[in-house]
């Protein structure tokens, strides 16, 4: 893995995680992040794509966690938070709206990695996976693989998924 130094984003992706995200962007063409909240991956991810990176996110937080982690979207633009932290970025793509809705700007087959990180409900990252496994030709992935229903999801969908430290992954064709 590369040593790079990210920058001090707040969130709850280890260095190692990023590190991989990174890791794996840099072999992709393009990426899809589902959930970005304050730009953490996003960062990551970025760094290493040289193609465009969706960051799929409305930054109102996740329902399960709006009362918890995610409190402080009910008085913070978090949004803004999120531009100011990777908003230089040129390669970039906004897409400020539910994961359903952005999954309609995508054809089946059309983006190299998907990196799933929104909700972590069941019914949310069940859908999420439903949603952009058809659209994904390489690498679906997506972290807290310990958190809440992410386990059942993965589970039903891919039987057995690998794992590094937080992030569940699954290789569509060869990376």
């Amino acid at each position: 893995m590369a040593n790079f130094n990210f920058p001090p984003i707040q969130g709850w992706m280890s260095e190692r995680e990023m590190e991989w995200l990174y890791e794996q962007a840099k072999k992709m063409v393009n990426v899809v992040e589902i959930g970005s909240w304050k730009g953490r991956s996003t960062y990551a991810l970025l760094s290493g794509c040289k193609g465009s990176v969706y960051a799929v996110d409305h930054w109102k937080g996740s329902p399960d966690e709006i009362d918890q982690a995610h409190t402080e979207a009910k008085t913070t633009d978090i949004y803004a938070i999120f531009l100011n932290n990777v908003g230089h970025f040129k390669n970039l793509k906004v897409m400020k709206m539910s994961s359903e809705e952005a999954a309609k700007h995508f054809p089946p087959k059309s983006v190299d990695m998907v990196f799933i990180d929104g909700c972590h409900a069941y019914e949310y990252v069940r859908k999420d996976i439903d949603l952009w496994l058809p659209r994904t030709r390489r690498l679906i992935c997506g972290h807290d693989c310990g958190q809440a229903g992410v386990p059942q999801a993965t589970h039903e969908v891919f039987g057995q998924v690998e794992t590094v430290h937080g992030i569940w992954f699954r290789w569509l064709s060869d990376n």
